[in-house]
Formats: C-alpha cells, sequence, structure tokens
C-alpha cells in the first residue's frame, strides 16, 4: 500500500472517530429522565403572607428570614390521569373528580416554603407547567416583590410566558376556585387573562415582561389585579392593573384607567366601551365602543426640561342609544365624537396626573428621555431611575385625543 493510500485510510479513521466522540454526548440525553408519574407537577401558585397566630416553622435551619415573618404557599397539583385531554371529557367511570390537588403549606422564606412543600410530596415537585402566580397585595405593598423575585428568577424550571399576577384579598383563594366553566381552575385563570389580552381588555404582561420592566431605568412595571367573586368563590374577575415603583406595589388602576394607560402605551387592541351623553338629551347616553387605537409620543426639551404630547386616534362605533334622540341629524354624530375626544383626554390627563403622584413611571416615558437624549439623562439624571422618577413627577404632560365614529349600527335612529 502506497503512502498516500495509508494516509487517507488514516484520515477516513480520524473523522469516523470524531463523529462518534461528537455524537455520543447527544444520545445519553435520557440519563437523567423522570417519569410524569413521579413528578409532582404544579399548575398554580399562590403566595400570602403568614399572619395573625399563625407560624411559619422553617427546615432549611434558623438562618432563614426574609422582610416578613413567614410565607404561605398554596400550590395545585396535577393528579394524573385526571386533566381532561378535550372538552365534554369526563373521568373514570363518569364520577366526576377534581383534577388538581390544592396543598398549602408555610415557611420563612419562599424556597424554605418549597423546601417544605417538597416533605409533603412523594414525588419531585417539578415547576416546568407553572401557568399562574398570584401574589397577595399585602406583600406587593408592604415589602414588595423583591424576595419573590429572587426565587422565581433562579430557578430554571419556571417559564417566561407563565402569569404573575396581584390578588385583592387572599392569592389562597384564587387556588381554591371550582370556576363552572373548566374543571382546572388554572387553566381557567390562564384562559381569562389570555381572552382579556386579546378582547383589548388587559395589556400582554406575563413574567418576563414583568422582568423586562423591571430592569429598565425609565419605566415601571405593571401586573393584572384580580379578585375571587362570587357567593362561592368560584368567580375570578380582573380589576385592572397593579402599578408599581420598581418592586414595590403603590396604587391601581381601575378597568377605564387601564383602557386610557394603553391608549398612551399605543396597545393598539381596544375593548373598552364608554357611555357619552346625548347631544341634546343629557338624560340619556350613547355608548362608544373603540374599534383600534394609534398612539403616538413626542418628546421635546423646553428651558433644559423634558415635556412630553400624546397624540391618538380611536376609530370607534355606536353600540348603544338610549332614549328617543335621532343620529341622523346633521353634526349629531360629529358633536358625539368631539364629546368623546374631550373626555378621553381629560382621561388620560387624569391618568397621567395619578401616577406622578404615585412617583411612578409605567408609560416608560423616561426609557424615551434615555433613548432620545442621553446626553441629560447622563448629567442631569447620572443615568438613576430614583431621579428620573423625581423629575417625572413635574414633567409636562399633554394629550390629543381625537375619536371617529366609523360605524353606527343598523339604526339610524
Amino acid at each position: 500500500m502506497s503512502f498516500f493510500k495509508r494516509l487517507a485510510v488514516i484520515k477516513r479513521k480520524w473523522i469516523l472517530m470524531c463523529i462518534c466522540a461528537s455524537t455520543f454526548p447527544f444520545i445519553t440525553g435520557c440519563w437523567d429522565r423522570l417519569e410524569i408519574e413521579d413528578r409532582g407537577t404544579i399548575l398554580g401558585m399562590a403566595i400570602d403572607p403568614v399572619g395573625g397566630e399563625e407560624r411559619s416553622e422553617g427546615i432549611t435551619g434558623p438562618h432563614a428570614k426574609s422582610d416578613l415573618s413567614g410565607y404561605r404557599l398554596t400550590v395545585q397539583i396535577a393528579i394524573p390521569g385526571r386533566i381532561p385531554l378535550g372538552p365534554g371529557e369526563s373521568s373514570s367511570g363518569g364520577v366526576a373528580q377534581r383534577p388538581v390537588w390544592v396543598v398549602s403549606t408555610t415557611g420563612r422564606t419562599m424556597d424554605d416554603a418549597m423546601n417544605k412543600l417538597q416533605q409533603q410530596l412523594a414525588d419531585k415537585i417539578f415547576l416546568g407547567h407553572l401557568r399562574i402566580i398570584t401574589v397577595n397585595q399585602k406583600i406587593a405593598r408592604s415589602v414588595g416583590m423583591r424576595d419573590i423575585q429572587d426565587f422565581l428568577r433562579r430557578n430554571a424550571e419556571i417559564r417566561r410566558l407563565c402569569w404573575l399576577l396581584v390578588s385583592f384579598g387572599d392569592a389562597s383563594n384564587a387556588m381554591n376556585a371550582a370556576p363552572k366553566l373548566e374543571r382546572v381552575p388554572t387553566l381557567y385563570l390562564v384562559s381569562t387573562m389570555e381572552h382579556a389580552v386579546a378582547l383589548g381588555k388587559m395589556p400582554n404582561i406575563f413574567l418576563g415582561n414583568y422582568w423586562s420592566q423591571l430592569s429598565d431605568k425609565g419605566a415601571d412595571p405593571v401586573l393584572p389585579f384580580v379578585r375571587v367573586i362570587g357567593p362561592e368563590g368560584d368567580q375570578i374577575e380582573t380589576e385592572g392593573l397593579a402599578v408599581f415603583q420598581k418592586d414595590r406595589m403603590v396604587g391601581t388602576l381601575d378597568p377605564i384607567e387601564t383602557a386610557e394607560y394603553m391608549e398612551i402605551r399605543n396597545d393598539q387592541k381596544a375593548g373598552y366601551a364608554a357611555a357619552y351623553p346625548m347631544p341634546g338629551d343629557p338624560q340619556h347616553s350613547v355608548m362608544l365602543k373603540a374599534l383600534s387605537r394609534r398612539t403616538k409620543i413626542r418628546c421635546r426639551m423646553i428651558n433644559g426640561q423634558p415635556s412630553f404630547e400624546a397624540y391618538t386616534i380611536i376609530p370607534s362605533r355606536i353600540e348603544e342609544k338610549t332614549g328617543r334622540g335621532s343620529l341622523d341629524k346633521v353634526g349629531v354624530l360629529d358633536q358625539i365624537a368631539d364629546e368623546g375626544s374631550r373626555i378621553l383626554t381629560d382621561g388620560q390627563m387624569k391618568v397621567v396626573k395619578k401616577l406622578q403622584k404615585l412617583h411612578t413611571d409605567p408609560f416608560g416615558f423616561g426609557e424615551i428621555v434615555r433613548g432620545q437624549f442621553p446626553g441629560y439623562w447622563a448629567k442631569e439624571l447620572s443615568s438613576s431611575h430614583e431621579k428620573w422618577v423625581d423629575q417625572f413627577t413635574k414633567t409636562p404632560f399633554h394629550a390629543h385625543v381625537k375619536v371617529y365614529i366609523e360605524r353606527e349600527g343598523m339604526s339610524a335612529k
């Protein structure tokens, strides 16, 4: 065999060895597998403060401490074989069985409570399918979300598409709710939030969005605000938005204020309707529903200070009219549109003033200043979120809203 043939054989052997060496690591991916029946799959989680005579007994040692005296953790754990896989599917034997198991425990810290929860379960806790995290507003208002966020961000199993909510009252009520339209309460709550976003009633703010807003120097985060209602505690209602100054909750926006917040933020999906007085007949009203919205924010430096103007266009349709007044008279629709423009302009101004008093900027105006005027941001504000919030409280803002009526329905009367 010639030298060149031997060299070719050696080359082919080396190539084969390299292929094997690079392939073997990928065929050992099942070494740490865990069967689904051996997992304690948590679908929903509620976090409440430990209060009253209740005591949190930790299991991770005497040094486990946080700003709270303790956390109460309530979780929904999926029961294998009982989760419905399709519409109308029932459990075996035709007997309705709850597909989740609600378990509650306490701990001095979040991880301490999670470790204590593991002591109560035979299967290993798995958070890869966690869909909802509900936090009691008492925690969000008092000590803030810092310790909770630290636990969530360090856990690689938790998805960034998980919903993070703030609850009015005990967050555990959301885990114990039993909605009639869905056998799995967590999935019902997920559907509620997703449909609210699709209908334009709520901004799309899941866990990853919240963390992004939290890291912005010129903006503050918001989170959906929910409440469990109904005589049997089986209804979950969206109350608007919880407003934060960084990781501490400082106030709320009701549904109408949420719509005005979304207008300024240029969230183009519109889902709210508003009533306006009927021209010439103040005892009756006309209901306008926005079809969409488009907003442009203009930032200018006036006398060395930032000033903002928002220009919003809202195409609308008439959904309802009360009384005997007619809409086919000349100028009536224009009067209704002008009145809607005036009311919505005032609404945007009031929302901005409310948030300025709360010393929070969830609109991200600071990010606009940081992007358009980096010299001012670095020199006058020292790239500081705290200094921007102080500046924002006295920053001029002017709204300009124009409502157009595109549809009036099948009746012109």
